[in-house]
């Protein structure tokens, strides 16, 4: 009897984790959706073993100008999305600078925004590069 009590437990605990996931990863969708409508959108995270996990979003304009940015961090699927405080209104680039020069510790902490903030620089660049190429092809 009391094998079957574990088992029936284990089995309750693996469905509660598999509603959490799948409400977590709806919870993500809908977030890189809504940043997707504000412009571009660079995606970054910093995965550990041991302790809290982030994953950023940052949307922002053709020009590198940040429109918002939300952080989901935490070790449990109760983790949601956050606005993250004071990226607005400035660029990618100065915030990838300010990011940069952090000493190697420091900086490992913010491996999710630099993730984010490399994928914003490198999908612009890659714009500019399209309409120049559309420039002198015509």
């Amino acid at each position: 009897m009391q094998t079957e009590t574990l088992i029936g437990i284990l089995f309750l605990l693996f469905v509660i984790q598999v509603i959490g996931t799948h409400l977590q990863v709806k919870e993500y969708k809908r977030a890189v959706h809504e940043m997707h409508k504000l412009g571009n959108v660079g995606i970054g995270s910093r995965r550990r073993r041991l302790g809290p996990s982030s994953i950023v979003v940052i949307a922002c304009r053709s020009d590198g100008e940040i429109l918002d940015g939300r952080m989901m961090q935490g070790m449990t699927i109760l983790s949601r999305f956050r606005p993250m405080e004071g990226i607005t209104g400035r660029t990618i680039y100065d915030l990838r600078a300010e990011y940069g020069a952090l000493p190697e510790r420091r900086r490992a902490h913010y491996k999710g925004h630099l993730q984010a903030l490399d994928a914003l620089i490198a999908r612009l660049n890659g714009q500019q590069s399209e309409e120049e190429n559309a420039c002198t092809n015509r």
